[in-house]
């Protein structure tokens, strides 16, 4: 009889036992599957894809055409002012007040030679903008 006592009782205490340290609760364990996603599979292979830039189209607003014809660009350069206004090309001095309008003249480009026109043309090519 003592034999059966001690065996019982380290039954049960073996029984205890594993019920707290193999707690098979499905409510407590953590789930470790992942799920991939379409970002995430795009953050993995962003390094080995080219890059391209879009360019974005500005897209046409009553604002930015209230702009486009009030405003005019003008560009700067070895201190003139350049600007296009009713399709004549113009030109005047900048003093240390802002642009001197009394010199403001338009410009005679017939009678330019190479190096005065190539620089006329850059400077036309980015008062346009690409337009």
């Amino acid at each position: 009889m003592e034999y059966f006592i001690g065996s019982l009782s380290t039954f049960i205490i073996l029984y205890f036992s594993a019920k707290l340290f193999f707690n098979n609760d499905k409510s407590n364990k953590k789930s470790n599957t992942f799920t991939y996603s379409q970002s995430h599979i795009y953050e993995i292979i962003k390094p080995l894809l080219p890059s391209v830039h879009f360019v974005k189209k500005q897209v046409k607003c009553q604002s930015r055409n209230h702009e486009e014809s009030t405003n005019i660009k003008i560009i700067i350069l070895e201190n003139k002012a350049y600007w296009v206004k009713d399709n004549s090309f113009y030109v005047a001095d900048i003093s240390s007040n802002g642009i001197d309008k009394d010199s403001a003249e338009v410009l005679d480009i017939i009678n330019m030679d190479k190096v005065q026109l190539d620089k006329i043309m850059f400077i036309v090519d980015r008062l346009r903008d690409g337009k």
